[in-house]
């Protein structure tokens, strides 16, 4: 008990780091709303300095920063969660059926995640961008193709830690097919790292947007801190707050979504060690 209270205290700055990312979320939401509807939108108030008209200011062709920040940062939310749900679900249904069959289909779909990993991603993420013209829709897929071995690997280890355990033998001598067992018995036991792993996933697809955006190759028709941050570079001197709130959004997302998975991460490891009653 004294370590599980322990845990949890260690978890609060944590667990505000997912407060601050679900406000975030919230502000990208209500984007058109709090900061106006056209994040595009173009005035005479050129690098004008954060003001009451203008939170954030403006920059060099008088749109308004907060505004294209709030659009810019549901851009990589939205990136994000699509692309490690995508990968997440992918991977972890091909991950269990690899895992608790074993056999051919393990061996192919494990080489296949072998392959997948020793490409780097950024690199990937890059030359497909490059190849196939800036979408945030085959980013999207890009990045679910990158997270896919991972996740494969963390779920298909469970299934294989779990096939042969008490209660997964009981059901399968009551009758229960492979599917029932898989989803009844093996995904609960296996959901909460594979959760973890999503939202240091979520992370990494937030720098990756950003990094493509800020080298030219993002979707130019979305707004994107890294594009923000690219146009922001000639400005340094003279208009820092172009800078400034693009790049600290990047970096509260990206730490939040890092110390949320590692409250999540905590939090099931005393959880394994310390378990509840009737576990």
């Amino acid at each position: 008990m004294i370590v599980r209270v322990a845990a949890m205290a260690r978890s609060r700055p944590r667990l505000l780091a997912g407060l601050v990312l679900l406000a975030i979320a919230g502000l990208a939401a209500l984007a058109g709303a709090l900061g106006g509807a056209d994040p595009f939108r173009t005035s005479e108030t050129l690098l004008t300095a954060p003001s009451l008209d203008h939170p954030f200011g403006t920059d060099q062709l008088g749109r308004d920063v907060l505004t294209r920040v709030l659009h810019g940062v549901g851009t990589s939310l939205r990136v994000a969660l699509l692309s490690a749900l995508a990968g997440t679900l992918v991977a972890t249904a091909l991950g269990l059926v690899a895992g608790y069959a074993g056999g051919l289909l393990d061996d192919l779909l494990l080489k296949l995640a072998e392959v997948l990993q020793v490409i780097p991603a950024f690199l990937l993420a890059l030359v497909a961008a490059a190849a196939f013209g800036p979408s945030l829709l085959l980013l999207v897929v890009i990045l679910a193709v990158i997270f896919f071995p991972r996740t494969f690997r963390l779920a298909r280890g469970e299934a294989i830690g779990l096939r042969e355990r008490d209660f997964v033998q009981a059901a399968r001598a009551a009758g229960a097919g492979p599917l029932r067992i898989l989803r009844r018995h093996i995904l609960p036991g296996a959901l909460t790292i594979i959760v973890v792993n999503a939202s240091f996933q979520a992370g990494t697809a937030v720098l990756i947007e950003t990094g493509l955006s800020f080298l030219g190759v993002g979707d130019r028709d979305a707004v994107s801190l890294g594009a923000m941050l690219a146009d922001a570079q000639s400005y340094l001197a003279q208009a820092w707050w172009m800078s400034l709130f693009p790049g600290l959004l990047v970096s509260v997302t990206i730490l939040g979504m890092n110390l949320l998975g590692d409250g999540l991460n905590e939090l099931r490891e005393v959880r394994t060690v310390m378990p509840g009653r009737g576990e």
